[in-house]
């Protein structure tokens, strides 16, 4: 299984550009997904600030958090979240329009201006029904991308390239949609990051009961 999800990150990494555009209907899930916040800012965050490129679009309003617990009962889920022992730290947490959990980290090691950074959005697929366009690109806010699938075991991931070190990742699973943004990585690196960390969690704890 290890050696199958090595291959598919390789594929995704040399794939990545130029990408077709595709849809992917993934299955979804339940679940639960331990995390603790730490030192987060209680300043919210504008989209004009928080984009990073033209392409970037924010969805509002923004509510900071500064405890997961409270984030869970204000969206009645658990975000996923990534384990400390990844080597990154919570800097902001969001619940946006009261159904998207928001948390983004960045990297504890390198050079503070050139740290990797990852902003991990969670929502119940429900919530997504009603918006207009593709639920990817809905809870992302990323627009103007090109998606490419990469087929996972018996799920399916989509992934887009922003800019030169900018990247995007949804998957959904249970009940659940998920996207990833990733900023100051490679596509190697973004995509190993993916499959091994994040997905890995999203299998194990947001799958939906038999």
């Amino acid at each position: 299984m290890k050696m199958h999800w090595m291959t598919a990150v390789l594929a995704a990494a040399v794939a990545l550009t130029p990408v077709l555009s595709t849809t992917v209907a993934a299955e979804n899930t339940t679940a639960e997904s331990s995390a603790v916040l730490t030192e987060t800012s209680n300043d919210s965050m504008n989209a004009s600030e928080a984009a990073t490129s033209s392409s970037v679009q924010l969805p509002n309003p923004m509510v900071p958090y500064t405890s997961y617990s409270e984030m869970t009962a204000a969206l009645g889920f658990r975000p996923l979240a990534l384990p400390r022992a990844e080597g990154y730290e919570l800097t902001n947490a969001f619940v946006i329009g009261g159904t998207v959990g928001d948390l983004r980290y960045t990297s504890r090691y390198g050079d503070p201006a050139q740290r990797s950074q990852l902003t991990l959005r969670t929502a119940l697929l429900a919530s997504l029904e009603d918006s207009g366009s593709d639920a990817w690109t809905t809870l992302s806010g990323i627009y103007s991308v090109e998606w490419q699938p990469l087929r996972l075991g018996e799920n399916t991931i989509l992934i887009a390239q922003i800019d030169a070190t900018s990247f995007v990742a949804a998957w959904t699973e249970g009940d659940f949609i998920f996207t990833c943004q990733g900023e100051n990585f490679n596509r190697w690196d973004f995509t190993h990051r993916i499959v091994y960390d994040l997905i890995d969690i999203t299998e194990h704890y947001y799958t939906a009961d038999e």
